[in-house]
Parts: structure tokens; sequence; C-alpha cells
């Protein structure tokens, strides 16, 4: 297990991730803790788009191929009703949405 000190530096000259350089098991409950962990000032200045693009490259490209103003207007009034019909908060209609979208991909409604 490399010192902590060094493993940015031996994960960059490798090429790889902390995580692949130490082979780190990372579970739920961790995830959770990390989470927690940080404020909602530093979450908020994290390019989470660009962190998730790392994975999903789609996620970098897609806003040059796809007229996304196509979809905005549906979406918006999915969001409004949701947001009128249970009361949500406009970020609560936002992550239901999400959701939903994430269950009908994976078949389950």
């Amino acid at each position: 297990m490399p010192d902590i000190r060094q493993s940015k530096g031996l994960a960059m000259l490798y090429h790889v991730t902390l995580d692949e350089l130490v082979e780190y098991d990372f579970d739920e409950r961790q995830a959770q803790e990390m989470i927690d962990s940080v404020s909602e000032k530093a979450q908020s200045r994290v390019d989470w788009n660009k962190v998730w693009s790392k994975k999903y490259p789609v996620l970098a490209s897609y806003q040059q191929t796809v007229r996304t103003e196509d979809y905005a207007p549906a979406l918006r009034q999915l969001l409004a009703r949701l947001r009128a019909d249970y009361g949500y908060s406009e970020t609560d209609a936002l992550l239901m949405l999400k959701d939903i979208l994430t269950r009908v991909w994976q078949g389950r409604i």
C-alpha cells in the first residue's frame, strides 16, 4: 500500500485513478459517509457533468448533437406538474423525475 502522500503522484505517473492504484473496494455505507461528509458549499463547486462524463462520455458530447431544446418544454411540464400536484420544491421535483426516468429505463415501471 503506497504512502498516502505519494499516492496522487503514483496514480498520475501510472495513468490510473487512486482507487485503481490501491484497488479500493467501495461499499454503499462508505459512499453514504462520503456524501454526508461533503458540505453543500463544496458540492456546489463541483462540475458534476464533468465528473460523471468520465464514466459516461456521452454526457460531455450530447449537447453538440442532440437538440435539447426540443425536449425542454415537455420536461418543464412534467416538473411543473410534479410541483403542482404534490407541492414539491423545484429540486425535489427534478430528483423525482430523474428517479422516474431511471425506473422506466430499468423496466420497473
